[in-house]
Formats: structure tokens, sequence, C-alpha cells
């Protein structure tokens, strides 16, 4: 496996794009590579949380149109309130 690409920042792009507030709240900013699958985004405004996850390889191949759609999806059907913290 090579270097493994910086997450958040893919993810950054995405949800920039999105009209209400995401954060990334997983991966971290200290480990934005982290290989676990789980991504965590949280709108404060809202008190919602969105959770998805994307395969790893999908950032390595750069799939970006499938990873805007799973964090497309995961934000249309995120909850109230905050699992993650």
């Amino acid at each position: 496996m090579g270097t493994l690409p910086n997450k958040r920042e893919i993810l950054e792009s995405i949800i920039d794009e999105q009209d209400d507030f995401w954060i990334i709240m997983k991966p971290s900013r200290n480990n934005p590579t982290d290989p676990d699958y789980l991504c965590v985004l949280q709108n404060p405004a809202e008190y919602k949380e969105a959770r998805v996850e994307i395969p790893t390889a999908w950032f390595m191949d750069e799939q970006l149109d499938k990873i805007q759609s799973a964090v497309r999806d995961a934000i249309e059907s995120a909850e109230i309130g905050y699992k993650y913290t």
C-alpha cells in the first residue's frame, strides 16, 4: 500500500459545496490519513451528525464521485444529536 491520502482534504472539498455548515470530526486533524473507514461529520447549527463508511481504496484511487455520493447520502440522512465525541 502506498502513501495514504489526506482524507480530510478530500472531505473538506466535498462538504464546502454543501448549503449547510458541516465540520469533520473523523478523520481528525491529528490523523488526516486515518485508515479507518468511518468518517463522521457534524453540523453544529442543526445539532446533526452524519456517519459514513468510505473505503480507503476510494480515497487512494481518487474515486471522487463515489466519495461525494456517499457523503451527500450521509448528510441527507444525518441524525439529530452527536454520538461521536
